[in-house]
C-alpha cells in the first residue's frame, strides 16, 4: 500500500480547534535582580499562591503576583544576583520555553538589551518566536518588542504598590492570557487608581508606544500595539498590532513543527508528495477561520511558490524554466527544497468606530 498521510491533516485540524484555548495560556518569564535567599535561580509557578513571599524582595514579589492577574498558564522567575546584568540571564533563558519575556530592571540601557536579545534569537529561530515587554527601552522598532512607557502609575491600595518598571510583569501576563479572540485593547487595570499620560496619547501609540491612559474612574490599555514603525514589504501595518503577530507566530509555529516531526525526511519530494501537505495545511486555514483566527469571507489558502522555484531552476543552469508552465514548474520540484507560499487575512479585533447618524 503507498504510503499517505491523513494523520498531517488530523493533526492541523486539531491544532486549528486548540488555537483559542492555546492562546490563551501563554508562559511568562521575569528576569529580576534579587539576592533574597531561598528558592532556585530558576523557578516554575502555575499557581501564584506557590510563589513564596519571603524568598523574594517586596517589591519584586508584588510584580509576579500582578502577573498572574492576566491568568497565564505558567510564570516563570529568573533570579540574578545584584551585580548581575541582562546578559548573565541569556543561558539560563536558553532552557525556558515562555512566550513573554520581562526584565524588572528600570534601566533604558538594560532593557535595550531585552529588546537586542528578542530580535536576535527570534532571527535565529525561524519556527518559535518570542516577546518581550520593555520599559521605555530606545532601540526596539520591533513587531516582537511591546514597550511599555508610562512614567507612573497608582495603585489603589499604597501597600500593592512597586515601581513602574516593573509593571512589564503584569502587561505580560495580559498579554500572554488573552485569548485570539479579543485584543488587550481598552483592557482594565482594575489595580490601578490612575496612571501618568504621555501628553498625547495617539502620538505615542503612533511611534510604537503601549500606553496606559485614565478613563474615568478606570485606568484601560491603549491601542494594543507593539513597538515596529519601520515599515516595508516584509513589514506591513497590520503586524504593528499584538493580537495579530500573535495569530502570525501561532501559524508559523504550527506549520513547521508539523513539518518537522510528520514530514520531514519521511517523504520524497515529489509533487504529489507536496500536494498532500499542501492540502493539509489548507484544512488547517479553514478550521481557523471556523475560530475566527482568520477571515472566513477571505481565500486563506497555501500552494507552491511557483516564481521561487522557477528562479532556483534557472539560477543553477536551466534557463529554459523561465518558459515553463505553472504546472511544470510545480511538477519539477527542485532538489529537497519545499517551496510553499501562503496568503491568509488574520482577523484583528474591533477597535476603531465611525457611527454616522442622519436625524430626519
Amino acid at each position: 500500500m503507498a504510503q499517505t498521510m491523513p494523520n498531517i491533516e488530523v493533526i492541523f485540524r486539531k491544532m486549528a480547534v486548540s488555537a483559542i484555548q492555546r492562546s490563551e495560556r501563554g508562559v511568562v518569564c521575569i528576569v529580576m535582580n534579587d539576592a533574597t535567599e531561598g528558592e532556585k535561580t530558576v523557578n516554575k509557578y502555575s499557581f501564584s499562591s506557590e510563589v513564596k513571599k519571603e524568598e523574594y524582595t517586596a517589591e519584586n514579589y508584588k510584580a509576579i503576583l500582578g502577573a498572574f492577574i492576566g491568568l497565564p498558564n505558567t510564570v516563570y522567575t529568573v533570579k540574578l544576583t545584584a551585580e548581575n546584568t541582562f546578559d548573565n540571564a541569556a543561558d539560563l533563558l536558553k532552557n525556558i520555553d515562555y512566550n513573554w519575556l520581562c526584565y524588572l530592571n528600570g534601566t533604558s540601557g538594560e532593557q535595550d538589551k531585552v529588546a537586542a536579545y528578542i530580535k536576535e534569537i527570534n532571527a535565529k529561530n525561524k519556527r518559535k518566536k518570542r516577546k518581550a515587554v520593555v520599559y521605555k527601552a530606545t532601540t526596539t522598532d520591533d513587531m516582537h518588542v511591546v514597550n511599555f512607557t508610562n512614567e507612573g502609575i497608582k495603585f489603589k491600595e499604597e501597600t500593592a504598590a512597586y515601581p513602574v518598571a516593573s509593571y512589564t510583569a503584569r502587561i505580560c501576563g495580559l498579554l500572554a492570557g488573552l485569548p485570539f479572540t479579543r485584543s488587550a485593547t481598552y483592557s482594565i487595570f482594575q489595580e490601578l487608581e490612575s496612571v501618568t499620560e504621555p501628553e498625547d496619547l495617539s502620538a505615542a501609540v503612533g511611534k510604537g508606544e503601549f500606553v496606559l491612559w485614565n478613563d474615568g474612574a478606570d485606568v484601560r490599555a491603549g491601542t494594543a500595539v507593539n513597538s515596529l514603525t519601520t515599515l516595508g514589504e516584509d513589514a506591513t501595518e497590520d503586524m504593528q498590532k499584538i493580537t495579530v503577530v500573535e495569530a502570525m507566530d501561532m501559524i508559523q509555529e504550527d506549520i513547521g513543527q508539523t513539518f518537522a516531526d510528520y514530514y520531514c525526511g519521511k517523504y520524497k519530494n515529489s509533487y504529489d508528495n507536496q500536494v498532500l501537505f499542501i492540502s493539509a495545511v489548507n484544512s488547517y486555514f479553514r478550521q481557523l477561520a471556523a475560530e475566527s483566527v482568520l477571515d472566513p469571507n477571505f481565500n486563506n489558502v497555501a500552494g507552491v511558490d511557483v516564481e521561487a522555484q522557477r528562479e532556483q531552476w534557472i539560477s543553477t543552469g536551466a534557463p529554459e524554466a523561465a518558459d515553463w508552465t505553472e504546472q511544470k514548474v510545480k511538477n519539477m520540484t527542485f532538489r529537497d527544497n519545499v517551496n510553499l507560499a501562503g496568503n491568509v487575512k488574520i482577523l484583528d479585533a474591533m477597535e476603531n468606530l465611525t457611527f454616522n447618524i442622519t436625524l430626519a
